[in-house]
């Protein structure tokens, strides 16, 4: 696509190379110089003429644009926060290319799955914890571990921790409705006791102390591939790996929990992530049909408009179907915390 992707020689002997993250976009006319490794910084986007130097880089969906003072800007988690609609769509046309027969039991992975979420959290608490008090410019490994040889602004430190954590708890969340779901859809008269004991929440009062810790140093990798992860084909799996983060993730979303709101808490926040990223979605696909019609003649005749796209009317659907699953949960439990306030 335009990119020079580094050659593989140092003048010495040809012994370097670079590590291509999962769904790295190269914009046009970057030039990337050897080593690189981004296989702990998947989906994220190389913008067209940046050069990178040599780096190691643990930021995913990141943009790296140019910078002031000859080093590049990096913002951690842009792709999660200003265009979901590509990761929606991709997870959209991957499924649709699931043509293969004998190769099915590796294909179709979802972006948003288990080892890219552990990714997220050692992503966040590097950003939550920079190796230095204050600042309003960070600058490489120095200040913010997988930083790499970019600099990053106490803003885009900001978009990174909310779009991190908006998706951790979104996945999480996501999993605990889900659970529900399936438990009152098989058994009739359960109580909210049975409940929380069913999804492992028994003891989520005493155990909401805690929370995010400074993450240790990154180890150099390489990542599971993700047919190799448990949770692929494993629905307990999945289940286990969605809770742990839950557990991990409690401590910022109930707020003053006496034990029977809890659940009510945490599905209210689920449907309001829920929302959001089809908000998301719709605005991110938008920006592109007002820039097109502003520039090219004719444009909206020829290009199916946000509110009519097809991924993001899917996003959409999503939400509204979660908001349904909450309300049929809460029914089920003879709750009516969450459904007042729909």
């Amino acid at each position: 696509y335009g990119s020079n992707v580094g050659s593989n020689h140092t003048g010495r002997i040809p012994d370097q190379e670079t590590s291509v993250g999962e769904g790295t976009f190269w914009g046009l006319g970057c030039v990337i110089k050897f080593p690189v490794d981004l296989t702990s910084a998947p989906y994220s986007i190389i913008a067209a003429g940046v050069q990178l130097p040599p780096q190691r880089i643990g930021l995913p969906f990141s943009l790296i644009t140019d910078g002031p003072g000859g080093m590049n800007q990096l913002t951690p988690g842009w792709l999660l926060h200003y265009s979901p609609y590509t990761i929606a769509r991709s997870e959209v046309k991957f499924a649709n290319r699931r043509t293969a027969k004998r190769h099915d039991f590796y294909t179709g992975w979802k972006i948003l799955r288990g080892g890219v979420m552990d990714m997220l959290v050692d992503a966040r608490d590097a950003l939550l914890f920079p190796k230095v008090k204050s600042a309003k410019i960070f600058k490489g490994e120095k200040d913010i571990g997988g930083l790499g040889a970019n600099q990053l602004t106490e803003k885009g430190r900001q978009i990174g921790i909310r779009a991190y954590t908006d998706a951790l708890q979104r996945y999480a969340l996501r999993g605990l409705l889900q659970r529900l779901v399936e438990l009152v859809n098989s058994q009739k008269g359960l109580t909210l006791v049975e409940a929380l004991h069913h999804v492992g929440l028994d003891d989520v009062v005493s155990q909401s102390s805690g929370g995010v810790g400074a993450s240790s140093k990154p180890v150099v990798d390489w990542p599971v591939l993700p047919w190799n992860e448990a949770s692929h084909s494993d629905p307990e799996a999945l289940w286990k790996h969605q809770h742990s983060i839950l557990m991990k993730e409690i401590p910022s979303i109930i707020r003053n929990g006496n034990g029977n709101d809890t659940l009510s808490q945490l599905l209210q926040k689920c449907i309001a992530l829920e929302k959001d990223h089809a908000v998301r979605v719709y605005k991110s696909k938008s920006r592109d049909d007002v820039r097109g019609a502003a520039t090219v003649p004719g444009y909206k005749d020829v290009h199916v408009a946000a509110e009519k796209d097809s991924v993001v009317l899917a996003a959409k659907e999503e939400a509204a179907m979660v908001q349904k699953e909450v309300i049929l949960v809460e029914e089920a439990l003879g709750g009516t915390a969450v459904r007042s306030r729909l």
